[in-house]
């Protein structure tokens, strides 16, 4: 545990990846609030998922609202933002997502600001580095990228690099206040606790699916444990302050994510759908949607910047995705 950051602000808490960064901030000794759109009435329940006693507490907010985060700044050292807004298939309107990613952010720091807190930890995205899904065949991206907005890209994507813009531009308006970014790929890797939600839908889908076969579109996944470990990382030393902490492994599609499955016991089909029927599906499926401009391309990730910095090794594709699927069995 940090000696200067004993209390942290953990947002979106009751996410997937919000649950195993409260749990990797728990596990070092911290006292840490997480905020949940969570009513009141679920809190305990919530808090029995962690068993921490005093030392984990709850308080409702929304990204949306000035309301409960005055509150939920009070007494705190450092601010762990991982809330925003994630869906599996492109909104009607593109600011269902935009807005409370980019305004959410942008209040969370006002009010930690001015609570008097200065260092901050925001969860990003690979999609505001490349976009969501791969646009360019062979394509090597580093932290230091940005996603072109100019070009056709998901409101996902568009939420993701415009939130984290704007953290950046707060930071410069701000140079008293320190922050790090943390950028990962895909996530899989198991549940903490909670129900699964969009990150395992991959995963979830391929053990479900009733379809013939998967779309050969590729992820470069990390694990939700490695993930969590990051942003402890980020707050712990000094020397990641201004990094965007860029997370993934090599490149990996649905169909050996399935033979992975297949190997290991689960009554699953490993057959690749040709693009032109993936195309066709997507006229009537909108998930198969958002994954069209991918395929045929595959994007690379150069991690050696965080690799280098951090020590981090990425978790095996078997351990990711076993993992995962064991976790979303015994849900």
């Amino acid at each position: 545990m940090s000696k200067s950051f004993h209390r942290v602000l953990v947002t979106g808490c009751t996410g997937f990846l919000g649950r195993q960064v409260t749990n990797e901030f728990l596990s070092r000794g911290y006292l840490v609030r997480g905020t949940t759109r969570a009513l009141e009435e679920e809190h305990e329940g919530i808090k029995q998922d962690f068993n921490a006693g005093e030392r984990f507490e709850l308080c409702t907010t929304n990204l949306l609202s000035d309301n409960g985060w005055e509150i939920a700044m009070d007494g705190i050292d450092a601010v762990i933002h991982t809330a925003s807004p994630f869906s599996a298939q492109e909104p009607k309107d593109e600011q269902v997502l935009i807005r409370p990613a980019r305004e959410g952010t942008v209040r969370v720091l006002t009010h930690a600001y001015n609570a008097g807190i200065r260092k901050f930890v925001i969860t990003s995205s690979t999609a505001a580095i490349s976009g969501a899904t791969p646009t360019k065949k062979n394509q090597t991206y580093t932290h230091e990228n940005w996603t072109d907005l100019q070009q056709n890209v998901s409101a996902y994507t568009k939420s993701k690099t415009l939130a984290e813009k704007a953290a950046w531009k707060f930071i410069e308006q701000h140079q008293d206040a320190k922050l790090t970014t943390v950028n990962p790929n895909v996530i899989f890797g198991p549940l903490h606790s909670g129900r699964s939600g969009t990150s395992l839908r991959i995963i979830e889908s391929i053990i479900s699916s009733s379809y013939p076969g998967f779309p050969k579109i590729s992820f470069a996944p990390v694990d939700v444990r490695d993930v969590a470990w990051m942003h402890a990382e980020a707050l712990e030393n000094e020397h990641l302050v201004g990094e965007r902490l860029m997370m993934s492994s090599t490149p990996i599609t649905m169909p050996q994510i399935a033979r992975i499955l297949k190997a290991n016991g689960w009554k699953v089909t490993t057959r690749t759908l040709p693009n032109f029927i993936v195309r066709f599906m997507a006229l009537f499926i909108k998930e198969a949607r958002l994954i069209t401009s991918g395929l045929g391309t595959t994007s690379y990730y150069d991690c050696s910047n965080t690799q280098n910095k951090t020590g981090w090794v990425s978790k095996s594709h078997e351990e990711m995705v076993l993992s995962a699927a064991e976790s979303l069995r015994d849900q």
